[in-house]
């Protein structure tokens, strides 16, 4: 093959930089077409199009004043798509569309040196979207081809095949892994996301809200996404007393509950029985200032809040995995002690709005000898007549909600009920609220963890019993016991319970379980590695988690002993191999007649030197002769006796002449 001349070569050079650079944003930029907007990622690829015509069929360059006008139209597109230019979407289609663009003017080293750092960051910016185990697998791969295009950037080998490429990145990226592990488990970790950026994960997250409107629970039911997995420590409580406490409703606008006024009476008037349940939550992100916690809470973590209604509040919405302790009651009252302020509150209701359901209260109240056969005449009520429970209730319209409900559609989800009977209690005179969260959850066999998902939203009521305080009561437990005691797909038909499939097939079942517990053991231990973890793993190694000198200390020497080891097996592969015992020998021989004057120059070959040696020396001519012959023939044709030539070597003693 001719060699090929400086242009030709440069040229080369060139092709072989582009055609990486565009592997390399191409393996960084797919995982963003499912989420920026698809004009994004067509302009993208036909821009990418355009550059290899230039670079292999001679179209023409965009010129500047091109090139100006589409990053101009880039800057449009994106504000128009997604009216502001902060955000993951917006930033990443910038990212993108300028990545493109600058390598229309792209020719020199420095120029693609600058490409692929933007499509670093567009690599990084992937994990802004999720941390999903699928995503960092194929991430893995894209920072592989990352670093094979960086070196043929920098040193473009038009002969290197791309396995040639891909050997020298790992060789590159491997050193880099220690250092990587030992910053992600000692580096301090900081609450809250890193960036405050909104993400499409925070803003399409699915699960409660802070009110309770007739379709609401029913409607996040129908999803079986995971909401949170719990571990208890030894014994779990029954299925029946899993009542996972998120928040409590007091307002009532005739048709949608709300937190209201925030209660002012205190707590202290707890009363629990039985023993305490103690448990670790991982909670997913739920865009509110709320952890869950079974019913009911009276050891919270740190820098939380347990307000009156025992809410478990945080300062910071829940934007990102958490992991928690907490210990709880299933078997309480609290609140024995009503204040003038709270019972007007918790009787509230809105004038002029369902009749019949007032009225049949007040008959309750007038007939029933305490509050406590009131609930029970609700509650017989609800199981002796006929109420449908349903996952796809008959919508309500108008102001008499709760009329059209009790007396008319009677088919409701959990939250007509619970709002339904509190309404009932209020009008008779009681002191009630609606208590929204979750109810039940399925144990995963493979981790022993319990898994919460959306289809177990659930919610129930409190009503205040002089000498007792709040207690809570489910009204749905009424209509369809197996709600509570088996979970949403025993009291429903199977077509209507999210995920039925899995309960049909029980190898699909299997197939999740697994699944969960892999997610589950990368959310502990990776994604769930906030403050709380590095604490607990600072505690275990005797350190002070609140002194920063000392914390930067050993993150000093530990990535330094990293280094210094990484090193040393870097060393120890490149070392010399160690000497044979024939040239052992040979240079025994040669230092003897260094010590009797006749030094051996760096030049020499063995033969030549003898050949000096008996010039200057003919009495050793003998010795000399056989033993460089022998070691010649050790040595380059491997016949002869090693422990001939020790005993030469071992028997030559010339003198300094």
């Amino acid at each position: 093959m001719n060699a090929m001349s400086p242009p030709e070569l440069e040229a080369q050079q060139n092709h072989t930089r582009l055609l990486w650079v565009l592997a390399a944003m191409a393996a960084m930029a797919l995982p963003q077409a499912l989420h920026v907007a698809p004009w994004v990622m067509l302009a993208a690829l036909l821009i990418s199009l355009w550059r290899l015509a230039v670079e292999f069929q001679g179209w023409p360059l965009f010129g500047g004043p091109t090139r100006i006008a589409f990053g101009l139209l880039a800057f449009v597109g994106v504000f128009a798509t997604y009216h502001t230019f902060n955000g993951v979407e917006a930033g990443s289609s910038l990212l993108i569309l300028l990545a493109v663009l600058k390598l229309m003017e792209a020719r020199g080293l420095r120029d693609y040196f600058f490409v692929l750092a933007i499509t670093l960051v567009i690599g990084i910016a992937n994990f802004l979207y999720d941390q999903t185990i699928p995503l960092a697998i194929y991430m893995i791969p894209a920072v592989w081809l990352a670093i094979a295009a960086l070196l043929n950037i920098a040193h473009p080998d038009v002969t290197r095949s791309v396995m040639t490429s891909i050997r020298v990145a790992t060789r590159l990226l491997l050193p880099a892994l220690p250092v990587a592990v030992a910053l992600f488990l000692l580096f301090p970790r900081m609450p809250g996301p890193l960036w405050g950026l909104s993400t499409a994960d925070q803003t399409g997250i699915t699960g409660l809200s802070p009110k309770m409107s007739p379709d609401s629970i029913s409607r996040l039911a129908r999803s079986d996404a995971i909401a949170f997995r719990v571990q208890f420590d030894g014994q779990p409580p029954t299925r029946s007393q899993l009542y996972w406490r998120a928040m409590v409703l007091h307002h009532f606008d005739g048709s949608t509950w709300t937190r209201g006024i925030e209660p002012i009476d205190n707590n202290e008037t707890l009363t629990t029985s039985g023993e305490p349940f103690r448990y670790r939550i991982t909670l997913e992100p739920n865009d509110l200032h709320v952890l869950y916690a079974l019913d009911l809470p009276v050891q919270v973590p740190a820098n939380t809040l347990l307000s009156s209604d025992y809410e478990l509040t945080t300062p910071h919405r829940v934007r990102e995995r958490k992991l928690y302790s907490v210990t709880s009651y299933t078997d309480y009252s609290y609140g024995a002690g009503l204040s003038p302020t709270m019972r007007r509150l918790e009787l509230q209701l809105p004038r002029n709005v369902d009749p019949r359901a007032r009225q049949l209260a007040q008959q309750w109240a007038g007939s029933a000898g305490s509050p406590a056969q009131v609930v029970q005449d609700a509650l017989r009520m609800f199981h002796s007549q006929p109420f449908h429970y349903t996952l796809h209730p008959d919508a309500l319209s108008g102001p008499d909600g709760i009329d059209i409900f009790l007396f008319d559609t009677r088919s409701g989800f959990c939250e007509h009920y619970a709002s339904a009977f509190v309404f009932l209690m209020r009008a008779a005179g009681i002191p009630a609220h609606v208590v929204i969260g979750y109810q039940g959850g399925l144990r995963n066999p493979l981790d022993g963890y319990y898994v919460i998902r959306q289809e177990d939203a659930h919610a129930w009521a409190e009503v205040w019993l002089a000498n007792r305080g709040w207690v809570r009561v489910d009204p749905t437990a009424a209509v369809d016991p197996a709600r509570v005691d088996d979970g949403l797909s025993a009291a429903l038909p199977a077509n209507e319970v999210p995920g039925y499939v899995f309960d049909t097939h029980p190898w699909l079942a299997d197939l999740r379980n697994t699944w969960d517990a892999v997610n589950n053991g990368w959310n502990q231990w990776v994604l769930a590695y906030g403050p709380e973890l590095q604490q607990r793993l600072f505690s275990h190694l005797g350190l002070d988690y609140s002194n920063w000198l000392e914390l930067a200390l050993v993150l000093l020497v530990v990535i330094g002993g990293v280094l210094a080891l990484v090193w040393l097996l870097m060393w120890w592969r490149e070392r010399k191999p160690p000497a044979s015992s024939v040239v052992r020998d040979y240079l025994r021989y040669c230092h003897k007649l260094t010590q009797a004057g006749l030094p051996r120059r760096p030049s020499e070959g063995p033969l030549n030197y003898a050949k000096r040696v008996i010039r200057k020396r003919p009495d050793l001519s003998e010795h000399v002769k056989k033993i460089t012959t022998l070691y010649i023939d050790l040595r380059y044709g491997e016949s002869g006796n090693p422990e001939e030539l020790s005993r030469l070597v071992r028997d030559f003693r010339p003198q300094h002449s």
